[in-house]
C-alpha cells in the first residue's frame, strides 16, 4: 500500500475491525471514537476519525488535513505556504501511527496544491488551502470524509480536534485526540484574551484555564463538532499563542466562511 520506507516502530499494524466497503455518508465514523467528554488528550480509538489526514513532507509528518471529497484534503494554508511544488508531498489517510505504515494506511501523491488568494501569513487570515490527490481514496471503515459546515457551531459546542502533535513530551506516536469547547467569539477577542486579533474568518476554542488546546493536534488538522447528528468540519487548526495557557485559546479557520471557496476550486480543478 505504501512505498515508503516502513520506519518501525512497536505494536501490531493489524486493525482491530476489518477494513470493509463504507456506505455510509460524511462525517459518520463506521467505528465509534472514545467518549468525546473525555477532556485532555488521550490516543484516539483506531479508524474513529477516518477523515484525518497525514500531509508529509520528505516523508515526514508536518501537518494534519482531512478528507472532504475522495481526491480532496483541506488543510491550513500556512502549512504548504513556500511549500507549494505538489510533488514535494504525500498524503496519508487511514493511518494510526506517525512513524509506522498501518495496514489501514492509504499512500498519496499531490497533483495540485491550492492556497487561498486571499492568505495572510502576518494575520493568519484565509487560513485555507486544499490538496488535489493523485487517485481516488478508497473509502472504508479507517477512511471516509467529513462533512463541511452549513451554519456555524454554536459557543460552548464541545468539539474535538485530532493529531500527532505535541503532547507535552515532543509528538505522539499515536493519534490523539482532546475535547475543546466553541469560544464564544467576542470573549475571545477581548482584552482578556486575545485582544482584537481574531477576524471573522477565525473560530476560537479552548478552556478559560487552558490546560488543554491543539499543540496536541496538528496545525492543518480538524476541529470537528456533532451537533447536527453528523460530524461536521467547524474549524482548521490555525495559530495560538503557546500552548493550553490561560485565556489564550486555541484558533483555526472558520470553516463556512470557505465552503464556497472549496466547492468551487474542487469543481474547476
Amino acid at each position: 500500500m505504501s512505498d515508503e520506507q516502513n520506519c518501525g516502530g512497536g505494536g501490531t499494524t493489524d486493525p482491530t475491525v476489518p477494513i470493509t466497503s463504507f456506505d455510509g455518508d460524511c462525517g459518520e465514523p463506521a467505528i465509534a471514537p472514545q467518549n468525546v467528554r473525555v477532556v485532555g488528550g488521550v490516543q484516539a480509538v483506531q479508524g474513529s476519525w477516518p477523515w484525518q489526514a497525514s500531509l508529509k513532507l520528505c516523508g515526514g509528518h508536518v501537518c494534519g488535513g482531512q478528507i472532504i471529497a475522495p481526491n480532496w484534503i483541506v488543510t491550513a494554508a500556512h502549512c504548504v505556504d513556500g511549500q507549494s511544488n505538489p510533488s514535494s508531498w504525500r498524503v496519508s489517510l487511514g493511518s494510526h501511527r506517525r512513524t509506522t505504515t498501518d495496514s489501514t494506511q492509504q499512500d498519496f501523491n499531490v497533483v495540485r496544491v491550492i492556497i487561498h488568494e486571499n492568505f495572510d501569513s502576518r494575520q493568519m487570515n484565509n487560513d485555507v488551502a486544499l490538496m488535489k490527490l493523485s487517485g481516488n481514496a478508497q473509502y472504508n471503515n479507517y477512511v471516509s470524509p467529513i462533512c463541511l459546515p452549513t451554519q456555524d457551531v454554536p459557543a460552548d459546542t464541545p468539539c474535538v480536534t485530532t493529531g500527532w502533535g505535541d503532547t507535552g513530551s515532543g509528538a505522539s506516536t499515536y493519534l490523539m485526540q482532546v475535547t475543546v469547547p466553541i469560544m464564544e467569539w467576542n470573549k475571545c477577542n477581548s482584552a482578556q484574551y486575545m485582544n482584537g486579533a481574531i477576524t471573522d474568518k477565525m473560530i476560537c476554542a479552548g478552556y478559560d484555564q487552558g490546560g488543554k488546546d491543539t499543540c496536541q493536534g496538528d496545525s492543518g488538522g480538524p476541529l470537528v463538532c456533532n451537533y447536527s447528528g453528523k460530524w461536521t468540519l467547524d474549524g482548521i487548526v490555525s495559530w495560538g499563542y503557546g500552548c493550553a495557557q490561560a485565556y489564550r485559546p486555541g484558533i483555526y479557520t472558520r470553516v463556512t466562511q470557505f465552503v464556497s471557496w472549496i466547492n468551487n476550486k474542487m469543481a474547476t480543478n
